[in-house]
């Protein structure tokens, strides 16, 4: 791969990349064994595409407060459509430009809920914010609330980034994608993680039939997804853990989450596609029934502290993928030489035997320096 070089003496973006779907997902899933590790990663902030994209020459499309209503019934006036297409674009050029073999978006629905913003403190140019849930405050704590919730329909406009990206993805690449939030996540933005402990006990129907809703829109819209040609997997977020334990306890998780995973994996393999489990936090707990009881085919999300990715290698590695890696404050703190170090130890000792795919143990958010970010990868492709 050639590349197009820039004034941090990198190889990135690429000149003329040659994505290759094939080999990230037969890396995972023990096929192949690559001569380096397939490059992957979960979500990467706008913040850090932008100034990529301006390297390549591509003016950044500015999707302002429509970005907030890009999932679910979006407008698609003329305009809109427009102004997310250049989004999309420029999205497909960026995962393309750093190696990538795939093009990863995801969509909520609208499951409206009660949210906190507050301006980005990160050092970033112009005005961005970060949001984040209510702890305390749920809009659904009762049965005449779960009855009156504004609950969604799934239609084609929920499709509409999917439809656009996988007609426009470049020669070799593919697309992989998953309901923005899994069941126990939205579960717990819609009644507030505080009122969900609760309500574990002292209403456990509620908490069900919440549960199940949730479930069964899930199920529909990964039915839909899979009706992708270039869908090659589902990589669904479910964040189930602390950097000490699970978020509520593994029985709990085991009956109420997992058999809604359990059939989604099953729909995936059933349509020939693997299913791909991303969740932060410490879920040795879950593992084993991940695997042989929900059988996901790769899990992502790693930290040093909770789960360091060369240790659960040694754990899993025979058994699934495992995708990323780089903790995501070793990417942002350590000097530039010495994170090259430390991402090529995790490459040398994850990557022989395969089922390894190198990129942040968690996602790349504003804060990580765009320096940083490009070693990384740069170290990876070298």
């Amino acid at each position: 791969m050639s590349a197009t070089g820039n004034s941090r003496g990198l190889r990135l973006p690429l000149a003329k990349p040659q994505p290759d779907v094939s080999v990230f997902i037969d890396t995972l899933m023990g096929r192949k064994i690559p001569a380096r590790p397939p490059l992957a990663e979960y979500l990467v902030d706008n913040v850090i595409m932008k100034p990529v994209l301006e390297m390549m020459g591509r003016k950044w499309v500015d999707t302002g407060e429509k970005e907030e209503y890009m999932g679910g019934q979006m407008d698609l006036s003329k305009e809109s459509r427009e102004l997310i297409n250049g989004f999309l674009d420029n999205v497909i050029a960026f995962w393309t430009a750093v190696g990538y073999d795939f093009v990863r978006v995801e969509v909520s629905l609208p499951l409206p809920a009660v949210s906190h913003v507050a301006k980005d403190t990160a050092p970033v140019e112009g005005e961005h914010n970060r949001a984040w849930q209510s702890m305390t405050e749920g809009v659904i704590t009762t049965w005449e609330q779960f009855e009156k919730y504004p609950w969604p329909k799934i239609t084609d406009s929920c499709f509409y980034m999917h439809e656009y990206v996988c007609a426009h993805l470049p020669e070799g690449s593919g697309f992989t994608s998953c309901h923005a939030g899994g069941v126990y996540e939205h579960l717990s933005r819609l009644v507030s993680y505080e009122t969900l402990c609760t309500m574990l006990y002292d209403d456990p129907a509620l908490f069900k039939a919440i549960t199940d809703k949730l479930g069964g829109l899930l199920e529909e819209y990964n039915r839909r997804l899979l009706q992708f040609d270039k869908l090659v997997a589902i990589w669904q977020g479910e964040d189930l853990g602390h950097s000490n334990g699970t978020m509520i306890s593994p029985k709990a998780i085991k009956e109420y989450f997992f058999p809604w995973h359990k059939k989604y994996a099953a729909m995936c393999h059933a349509a020939g596609r693997p299913y791909f489990f991303h969740s932060c936090g410490r879920i040795d707990a879950l593992m084993e029934g991940l695997i042989s009881d929900v059988k996901i085919d790769a899990k992502h999300s790693f930290q040093d502290k909770v789960a360091p990715v060369i240790e659960s290698k040694k754990l899993y590695g025979d058994r699934i993928g495992l995708i990323g890696g780089v903790d995501v404050d070793a990417l942002c703190t350590l000097p530039l030489d010495e994170l090259r170090k430390y991402v090529r130890h995790i490459i040398d000792e994850c990557a022989p035997g395969g089922r390894f795919a190198l990129g942040s143990g968690n996602s790349i958010p504003s804060y990580v320096p765009l320096d940083h970010y490009l070693v990384m990868l740069d170290e990876a492709l070298s």
